[in-house]
């Protein structure tokens, strides 16, 4: 979409230069309705078998913390109740967490292989499905152990996108927290469904973050 945007500037200093504030909105919310939802909604099935296949290096190491500091951050936002999102600093500072390690121990990898015997190990460890954000000393403490191990220390985490993998925490019966609850899943084994099923899920979540909503005209 950037080779389009020199093209659109034009039409937004036309809108810049609108004198009334209502109109300019309307007017905004117009162009980007027409420019930016319908080119979007263009790519959608792109997009989606792109995020179907994501994985560690399917882009710059950078980008994909990028992707998982703003799904991370998303979350919290949502758990909270926030509207506005603060510095993302606090999640581009964490590590980049294989819940199925990188590096495991033979047992492990013999396990996992034992149970998922159509799943190759070294492509499942790097699937976006089997990335989260943690914070350093807890991904010390995490390591290469099996799954059993890990979600104890998950549930440490002060990060709800990494927490509700051990559990989710429920709170009232129409609060933020069941909200985002809907959008989650914990889970008591960590095979490759459930690495796909988690893949679906951060892809839902991408789809949220990155949702163009109108502006609200008084």
């Amino acid at each position: 979409m950037e080779r389009n945007f020199s093209v659109w500037a034009d039409e937004l200093r036309a809108i810049g230069e609108e004198s009334a504030p209502r109109v300019q909105k309307e007017k905004l919310n117009i162009f980007i309705n027409d420019r930016f939802q319908n080119n979007m909604s263009a790519k959608d099935a792109e997009l989606s078998d792109s995020m179907k296949r994501y994985s560690l290096y399917s882009m710059q190491r950078y980008r994909t913390r990028y992707l998982l500091a703003k799904l991370t951050q998303f979350v919290d936002m949502a758990y909270k109740g926030l509207k506005v999102p603060g510095s993302l600093s606090e999640y581009t500072v964490l590590e980049i967490e294989h819940i199925l390690p990188d590096s495991p121990e033979n047992a492990l990898r013999a396990d996992f292989t034992a149970k998922n015997q159509i799943a190759d190990y070294d492509e499942y460890k790097i699937k976006l499905g089997n990335l989260t954000m943690l914070e350093k000393p807890i991904n010390i403490v995490a390591s290469n152990d099996f799954f059993a191990a890990k979600k104890a220390e998950y549930a440490k985490c002060k990060y709800y996108l990494t927490s509700s993998i051990a559990g989710l925490t429920a709170v009232g019966n129409n609060s933020s927290i069941t909200r985002i609850n809907s959008k989650l899943a914990a889970y008591n084994e960590w095979t490759a469904r459930n690495i796909d099923d988690r893949q679906g899920l951060l892809i839902n979540l991408t789809r949220e973050v990155w949702k163009i909503a109108p502006i609200e005209v008084e």
